[in-house]
């Protein structure tokens, strides 16, 4: 008995919820072809800040420190629109923003650690940091600080949205432009 047009779609609908849910393993186990993309100092929010960045298939990581007052409001083009600048306290002995994004063809899920002392190792003062290993440590901590640094997680809907449209989109397309054949087509078996 074939399967109706409505119950593979509905089908289609669970298998791309299943490919969102499952990217994150799926991403993190591929953070070995993890490459540094950038080292660059970038002034936002009146703070400038020295920044490195890696990425692997999926996965992004910046890492911020703070080092003096910068210009005024002055954003950096190069810093990705999915990067949520906390407000860190400028009193603060430290001030290190290291922020994981994780999705695709989107960024939808994301993991911030802001260290504002010398105790927190993680994320990493950024010139003693080598980038990839920051982001397998993202990756790997991801939610939770081994020790005590302030760690944020967010969804973003409208991007895992479209991660599931990506997935299901041509799924579905492919079941509503094929002619349900329930033995009609006058074809013999």
């Amino acid at each position: 008995m074939a399967m109706s047009r409505r119950a593979k779609l509905i089908v289609i609908a669970l298998v791309a919820a299943a490919g969102v849910a499952a990217q994150p393993m799926i991403l993190g186990s591929m953070v070995d072809r993890c490459r540094p993309t950038f080292t660059d100092a970038v002034a936002a929010r009146g703070i400038l800040w020295v920044a490195n960045g890696a990425s692997s298939p999926g996965v992004e990581w910046i890492n911020l420190e703070a080092e003096d007052a910068g210009p005024e409001q002055l954003a950096d083009p190069d810093l990705p629109s999915w990067l949520d600048m906390p407000m860190v306290p400028e009193s603060a002995l430290e001030r290190r923003v290291g922020t994981i994004a994780l999705g695709w063809p989107v960024h939808w899920s994301f993991c911030q650690w802001v260290a504002t002392d010398t105790e927190h190792f993680f994320p990493p003062i950024t010139e003693n940091e080598e980038p990839c290993q920051s982001l397998r440590r993202a990756v790997r901590e991801w939610g939770r600080s081994a020790d005590g640094a302030t760690v944020r997680s967010w969804l973003g809907i409208t991007g895992m949205l479209v991660c599931w449209l990506t997935i299901a989109a041509p799924m579905a397309l492919v079941v509503l432009l094929t002619r349900q054949s329930d033995g009609k087509s006058g074809r013999a078996p």
